[in-house]
């Protein structure tokens, strides 16, 4: 028996439809193992495709919902990110801003501090002088009061300043030589080694 052409094609048709068509339990199937995969958006094609042609089924139902839950949390996680990632920015940056206040106070300060530095040391160096002189003058009226002989007198004129100190010491370094170390006796042999340890 020979079938005409419309016939075989329609049945060609029906035979493919029926091969094409999916139950519901593919699409669940298949939205499942998307999920499973971590490919959210292609469940969620199988899911939404599966209810347009079986909107009651139960199964496509709560793995949609599960879908939907899946995208809040992964919304709220990269949210809780941002936001974390956002706090440690701006403590950065408030961290940042007090380093450069307490750097701006230090160099503010440094200058003053110098300044005070140089007063006081330049007060101190009055002082030290005003009291050499007191000094010196107490002891040349000691000296005028007590009638010492001229011997006092050239004791205390060979004394120095440290200015003066300094150019003496200086004058002498080169004349210093270096201590040569020789030894006590030369090797007995030059064929035996000299032992150094």
């Amino acid at each position: 028996m020979r079938l005409s052409l419309p016939a075989s094609l329609s049945l060609l048709l029906f035979a493919w439809q029926a091969a094409c068509a999916q139950t519901a339990d593919d699409f669940f199937n298949s939205g499942a193992q998307f999920y499973i995969s971590n490919n959210i958006a292609n469940a969620k094609q199988a899911v939404a495709g599966g209810l347009k042609r079986y909107p009651n089924d139960v199964k496509l139902k709560k793995l949609e919902e599960l879908l939907k839950q899946q995208q809040q949390s992964q919304s709220s996680q990269s949210q809780q990110n941002q936001n974390q990632q956002q706090n440690q920015q701006n403590q950065q940056n408030q961290n940042q801003q007090q380093q450069s206040r307490q750097q701006s106070q230090q160099n503010q300060q440094q200058p003053n501090q110098q300044a005070q530095n140089q007063s006081s040391q330049q007060n101190d160096k009055q002082q030290q002088e005003q009291q050499r002189q007191a000094k010196s003058a107490g002891r040349q009226s000691d000296r005028k009061q007590d009638g010492q002989t001229g011997q006092d007198q050239a004791v205390a004129a060979q004394e120095m300043s440290p200015e003066q100190a300094q150019r003496l010491l200086d004058a002498q370094k080169g004349d210093e030589q270096f201590l040569q170390l020789k030894p006590k006796n030369p090797p007995e042999s030059p064929k035996r080694p000299i032992k150094d340890w």
